[in-house]
């Protein structure tokens, strides 16, 4: 029986990253292994990731993927890894998360192909993570219910079309894959026999609103709407309408560097819903950067509307932020894109590799 673990990481400490490889390489054997896969870390920091899984840990497999200005997208990362698995055995481990010394040996002990057997973890403080201890010796905080990590069959992953990768961000994607295995048949349990995972504090950095990376105002709470509409519907199969699992191709990523053919557009209503439109309707054949730009108050408009005639209205920035992340989301999101959102200066910019990808 073999295993094979993924962990999905987007700028994690290296502090952290050396508490949780340091805890689980030492367990890798013949039959386990491990993947890193960083989906969109700044790039210095990806070479300097690079550099430290080279030097001190050359048991790891890593993927660097050049998903910087992307939403974080978990799901795909590990499809990455789950959709040409051979091993009998698959876990998603996360990056913040030390493990037992026994940790793989007493999965693989439990691994069974119609029970998932899922790991609660341990939260400890800041002031806990900040010092290295003996894994029984640390003061756990509290200990919190599911979790992502699991130990899986392969195969009855690999039927489901793997992890749902509409969610983007973070929510629901782990409770979802649990639903959908037990509608086919594959059950559950939370292993509460002892705690073997332990989660390390850190800042939760992803909501700066100061940051021009791609962010949702609201995509938690549309995730987990969508994940209860997927429990009633009794959905088993995921990524009906798109390929899973896709690599990330450098080329077409080396591609939104180049000067592209640019779109300009202003925040007024008949402008976003025409654009949005066209790019449902109309994909895609070319790469494109698309820029959009708060409209400046007009005196002529101002005045229009003063005397109740007809004005061009518009869609408050943060709304066509949304709007053209659904629509990435809904419809590009296996393309190679990147996104900025400077709040302050009220400017959007997408450049989008031009081939659709299903």
């Amino acid at each position: 029986m073999k295993l094979s673990i993924v962990i999905v990481n987007r700028n994690r400490s290296f502090e952290i990253i050396k508490n949780t490889l340091d805890a689980i390489v030492p367990q890798l054997y013949d039959d386990a292994g491990l993947t890193v896969v960083d989906y969109g870390s700044d790039v210095a920091y990806q070479e300097r990731l690079k550099a430290l899984v080279k030097h001190d840990y050359p048991q790891v497999y890593l993927i660097l993927c050049p998903t910087q200005g992307q939403l974080f997208h978990k799901t795909r990362a590990i499809n990455m890894v789950l959709r040409p698995c051979k091993t009998s055995c698959f876990m998603v481990l996360d990056m913040d998360c030390m493990v037992h010394p026994q940790f793989i040996e007493r999965a693989m002990e439990l691994a069974t192909e119609d029970v998932v057997y899922n790991f609660p973890y341990g939260f400890l403080k800041q002031t806990e993570t900040q010092v290295y201890k003996e894994f029984n010796d640390y003061e756990v905080d509290f200990i919190g219910g599911l979790t992502g990590t699991a130990i899986f069959n392969t195969k009855k992953l690999q039927d489901l079309n793997g992890f749902d990768e509409f969610y983007h961000n973070w929510g629901a994607e782990d409770a979802d894959m649990f639903d959908r295995l037990e509608r086919a048949g594959v059950t559950t349990v939370l292993y509460q026999e002892e705690l073997l995972l332990l989660h390390q504090w850190h800042e939760k950095g992803y909501r700066n609103t100061n940051s021009k990376q791609a962010l949702h105002s609201h995509l938690e709470q549309i995730n987990h709407q969508y994940y209860t509409l997927s429990r009633k519907r009794n959905t088993t199969k995921a990524n009906l309408n798109h390929h899973w699992g896709s690599l990330c191709d450098p080329s077409e990523y080396a591609v939104l560097k180049e000067v592209l053919e640019t779109w300009d557009f202003e925040n007024y209503r008949q402008e976003i819903e025409g654009l949005l439109a066209s790019l449902v309707e109309q994909p895609l054949n070319h790469p494109v950067h698309i820029k959009i730009s708060k409209a400046s108050k007009s005196i002529k408009n101002d005045i229009k509307g003063l005397l109740k005639k007809k004005t061009k209205s518009r869609f408050p920035m943060n709304e066509v932020n949304d709007r053209l992340l659904e629509t990435l989301i809904l419809h590009y999101r296996n393309n190679a894109y990147s996104y900025e959102y400077d709040r302050q200066l009220g400017v959007i910019q997408l450049s989008i590799h031009a081939e659709t990808k299903e």
